[in-house]
């Protein structure tokens, strides 16, 4: 009786602890649309930025989801265009040239980083969907 009772147990456990796997939403990467965005010189042009996680859940397959409000934004050149915290990219008119806009979050490695470029063309340039 003793014997069957600890099997019992032992069986419990093992699927409990198999489940909580499987109950862990866990981010392993961040994706920005656009990846690359261009815009004339001009000052206070804007355009929203998305970032969307990857998770994934044991052996379950991936899933993704919006979490650009979840995200830390950051621009790495705030003379040429500046990021909210909610992905609103906008330019400042001071300077022309490329912005390094990321998304940071905690994941399930550690921080997840991701990159897209703001382009800010020269003056007098022609911006297109393919650039400056």
């Amino acid at each position: 009786m003793f014997v069957c009772r600890y099997l019992k147990g032992s069986v419990v456990l093992g699927l409990a602890l198999s489940l909580m796997g499987c109950a862990n939403n866990s981010l392993v990467a961040i994706t920005i649309t656009p990846s690359t965005a261009f815009f004339s010189d001009a000052a206070g042009l804007q355009r929203q930025f998305h970032a969307v996680g990857t998770f994934e859940q044991g052996h379950h397959p991936e899933t993704t989801q919006d979490i650009t409000n979840e995200v830390t934004w950051e621009s790495d050149a705030a003379g040429i265009a500046t990021v909210s915290s909610t992905g609103l990219v906008t330019t400042t008119g001071v300077d022309f040239g490329n912005a390094d806009i990321t998304a940071r979050m905690n994941g399930f490695t550690g921080l997840i980083i991701a990159h897209s470029t703001a382009t800010v063309c020269a003056p007098g340039a022609t911006v297109g969907s393919g650039g400056c």
